[in-house]
């Protein structure tokens, strides 16, 4: 399951570091930091709302363990109520929205002006971006997997292509990444409500739809949805600051971060595959009852997900320049660039093992045990950042406050397991009795 996750998830940044190659690769570097900036947008808009994904994973899943038919195909019709929500909102409230991000966004005007035309052709895309979250969530609740690979495969396929035509042969750059994106997310959406319709009827569908508007269970959704919002919110906030006050520092310095950033991004969508594995098999355990799996559980994925960060991490430190040849030509951006390297394998670690916990404690429903680690571990991200920004003026301490959210996250996580294992283990003592 974790296989098909992680090869479903790396066409993600795969297709994003495609776009960023073919950027990079322009003789103006003013697009590719532009993009960097509308992408940070974003990145805080829809990362933000990931927690639909991990909300309806961890519901399906559960109802997956209790053999519930029904409340499946509720947790799907619901969490997309949500999410049409989300999306319909954030195309309405576009402009002033991107006036504000890029009113606090620090650029050039050339960068700005390349990252303002990205904004407003991406957004379009949102209604389908928020919904395809639902779609990828649900059908990871009910294992299937090869479903979610072949969504996103023709997603990234169709990016890459529209990428390819937009940038390179009609010379669009910002503009075309953005439409290139939006339009994706339609052919990802279409598909996977093909793929729902060839499975269940509509007149099955229709019949739900008093029980869709359930208050008790939107109830539910919303409780878990707005605790595991907090995680979404806090990890896209930092990374947004991270990027952010690299544009403070020059340019250049953004540029660099941002192609390292590629490689964190890759390792990330690849733990995050792992990470969707365990909610969904966890979710499952605590439906069927049979929580002593939990444990020998946590130990393969946290094993897999430590060998996946010291692959891509190590990777990044031994070969440099094949690497980061692909990301862009200019090659004094790829000389200082090494100056900073080895604080990937740092992040990436972190990064890998926190995923991990964090999809333990969503697939069991404690979205308040995530909650809490984020936000300490966000204000203690938040105190290093500024730290590095305001007093240090050094990429170096960025990089030193980006590690150490990552790990803060690992460790406040990790304190809090034992106890969900011994009030398991006090449930089903009193069961026997």
């Amino acid at each position: 399951m974790a296989a098909v996750n992680v090869a479903s998830n790396i066409t993600i940044p795969l297709s994003g570091a495609i776009s960023v190659a073919f950027l990079g690769h322009l003789s103006n570097i003013s697009y590719l930091a532009g993009v960097a900036l509308g992408a940070i947008l974003f990145d805080f808009l829809y990362e933000s709302c990931s927690f639909i994904k991990s909300g309806t994973t961890a519901i399906t899943s559960q109802a997956v363990g209790r053999d519930d038919r029904e409340a499946i195909l509720l947790a799907g019709l619901q969490n997309a109520l949500i999410a049409l929500g989300f999306g319909m909102l954030f195309l309405l409230l576009q402009y002033p929205l991107g006036q504000l991000g890029f009113m606090l966004l620090n650029a050039t005007p050339d960068v700005q002006l390349a990252g303002i035309t990205y904004f407003n052709s991406r957004i379009w895309g949102a209604p389908a971006a928020f919904l395809n979250l639902v779609l990828v969530g649900w059908f990871l609740g009910r294992e299937q997997n090869r479903k979610v690979l072949l969504l996103t495969i023709i997603g990234n396929v169709a990016n890459i292509a529209l990428n390819y035509l937009y940038i390179v042969l009609w010379d669009w750059s910002s503009m075309g990444a953005g439409l290139s994106q939006a339009i994706s997310q339609y052919i990802t959406l279409f598909v996977g409500l093909v793929m729902i319709c060839r499975e269940f009827s509509l007149k099955e569908i229709g019949g739900l739809t008093g029980k869709v508007l359930n208050l008790s269970a939107f109830q539910t959704a919303f409780v878990l949805n707005g605790n595991l919002s907090v995680r979404s919110i806090v990890i896209v906030s930092i990374f947004v600051l991270f990027n952010a006050f690299s544009s403070t520092l020059g340019t250049e310095v953004l540029a660099e971060n941002v192609l390292l950033l590629q490689i964190v991004a890759i390792s990330m969508y690849m733990c995050d595959g792992v990470e969707y594995a365990t909610v969904t098999l966890i979710g499952n355990f605590q439906g069927q009852g049979t929580t002593h799996k939990f444990v020998p559980l946590l130990q393969i994925a946290l094993a897999t997900n430590l060998a996946i960060s010291l692959v891509v991490g190590l990777a990044a430190v031994f070969f440099p320049d094949p690497i980061f040849n692909l990301f862009t030509s200019h090659s004094e951006l790829i000389e200082s660039i090494k100056i900073y390297i080895l604080w990937i394998p740092i992040v990436v670690l972190g990064a890998g093992v926190a995923y991990i916990l964090d999809g333990y404690f969503s697939g069991l429903g404690e979205g308040s045990a995530v909650r809490n680690t984020y936000l300490v571990s966000g204000l203690v991200g938040l105190i290093f950042l500024c730290l590095s920004t305001f007093y240090f003026h050094s990429n170096q301490f960025l990089w030193l406050a980006l590690s150490v959210f990552m790990l803060s996250c690992t460790l406040i996580s990790g304190i809090q397991i034992p106890m969900t294992l011994q009030s398991n283990e006090e449930k089903e003592a009193v069961a026997n009795l």
